[in-house]
This record gives structure tokens, sequence and C-alpha cells, in this order.
């Protein structure tokens, strides 16, 4: 009797593992084809295509080099490639929570298709930005050279600030798309959240500018700690402050556990109000 138990259990739990592979692999197939989908719509129809992904954080960076580097003088050296080691990361994260409020109520024929996950629409919208963060880098990495910066080993770290900013920005986003279904006015606060975050995060300024009683708005602010990271790694060639890191981490797995717990709570409830 109890070899009997032990057979059924065991044929369950391998039921169960197939199941779950099977629906990972399903996800993951979902994901890469609406990235990829999304990604040629956006430009599909532009005579410019691709370069508009390119051309607002270029428009960005020649107005702060203008403003910052001629017209009020930072002395901040290689300033170009400070600014723009700041930027990609930056425009990756405005972008993808500046307009997630509309990430379920713009796509309602979705979200009512059986067995759909309306999660997966916040991962895409997530990596799609990403994606055009990788098509700037190698901008980046040619700026980086005219101004004699040295790529180093700890280039190495790039992969896991990537990561702890596609955890934060996922939590946000799944935050945000939710909450903005029954009240509208979210996703206006989201973008003026947003726009009031990049003057507290060390973007076209460095942070000993700071007076000693308003750091710790940096160091309540995530996003500042990843941006300072990209700018250790890749524009002055060494290790990101670990401590900082740590933090950023911990706070954006613990930002990424509330957005799943709001998004999964109010799942029925999406589905019916959209």
């Amino acid at each position: 009797m109890n070899l009997q138990i032990d057979r059924t259990a065991h044929f369950d739990r391998k039921v169960s593992d197939k199941t779950l592979t099977w629906t990972l692999a399903y996800h993951i197939d979902l994901i890469v084809h609406f990235v990829k989908r999304d990604f040629v719509l956006r430009y599909k129809g532009s005579v410019l295509g691709v370069l508009w992904s390119v051309l607002p954080p270029i428009a960005h960076l020649l107005i702060l080099v203008f403003v910052f580097g001629k017209v009020i003088p930072l002395r901040i050296e290689a300033y170009p490639a400070y600014v723009f080691t700041s930027i990609l990361p930056w425009t990756w994260f405005s972008t993808s929570v500046g307009g997630a409020g509309g990430i379920f109520t713009g796509n309602r024929d979705l979200l009512r298709r059986p067995n759909f996950t309306p999660s997966v629409l916040v991962i895409v919208e997530t990596l799609l930005n990403l994606l055009n963060y990788l098509i700037l880098l190698p901008i980046l990495i040619v700026l980086l050279f005219i101004y004699d910066r040295e790529i180093t080993w700890y280039l190495m770290f790039f992969p896991l600030l990537i990561l702890i900013q596609c955890i934060l920005i996922i939590g946000l986003s799944l935050f945000i798309a939710t909450l903005n279904v029954f009240y509208r006015d979210v996703q206006h606060m989201a973008g003026l959240a947003v726009m009031l975050l990049f003057y507290v995060t060390p973007i076209f300024y460095q942070t000993q500018a700071i007076g000693e009683r308003y750091k710790i708005l940096f160091k309540l602010n995530p996003v500042a700690a990843l941006i300072q990271g990209y700018q250790a790694v890749l524009f002055h060639g060494k290790a990101p402050d670990m401590g900082s890191l740590l933090t950023a981490g911990m706070s954006s797995i613990a930002v990424c556990i509330a957005g799943y717990v709001i998004y999964h709570r109010q799942l029925h409830n999406i589905f019916d109000t959209v």
C-alpha cells in the first residue's frame, strides 16, 4: 500500500514538473514574441525607423552638455561621456515607469483572452525599453573611447546592474499598472514622480556636490545607487559601491514582491474592470 502511494506521489511530482517546465517555456516564448512584435510595430511606417530610439537620449545629452557644460559649467571631466553614461539607464527607467499606467488599460483585448497572464505585458515593456538601451550602448562605448575612459574588468558588474534595475522596474510597473486600472490619476502621478526623481538622481551632476544634510535623499533612492553603479563601472572603470548596490538590490526585490502581491490580489478585479 505504501509502495503504491509512493509511486503515485512520484508520478504526480513528475507531471507537476513537466507542467511547470511547459508553462515556463510557453511564457518565455510569448515574451520573446511580444518583444519582437512590439519593437517592429513601434517603428513601422516611420521614415527614421529605429533611429527614433536613438534621437531622444542624444537630444537630452546635447541639452545637458550645452547647459551644464557651457552655460553653467559644472567642470566635470569628460562631461558628455559622464552624462551619457547616466542618461541611458535613466531613459530605460523613466520610459518604462512613466508609461506603465497604460499597460493594462491599453491592452484590453489581450487581457480578455482566456488564460492570458497580464504580468507578461509588464515584462515585455521592460525588456523592450531595455533593448533600446542596448542599441545605444555601442554609441556610449565610442564616446567613452573618445574621452579616453578605460574599459576595465569591472564591466562584469554591468549585467548585475541590469538585473537589479530590471527587477525594480517590473515591481514599480506592476504596482502602477494595477492601480491605474482603478484610479486613472495614478498614471499622471507616476509621470510627475519620475520627473521629480530626475533631479534627485546624480545624472548631470556628481554626488560630491550634494550637501551633507540632503544626502539621505540619495541614499533612499535606489535609482541613484544604480546610476552611480553604472558611472563607476563604465565611466570610472572601477567597482561599484557594494553597500549601495546591496541596498539597491534589496530595495528592488522588496518593491518587486510588493508590486506582485498587489497585482495578484487585484487580478480578478483587473479582468472585471478592464
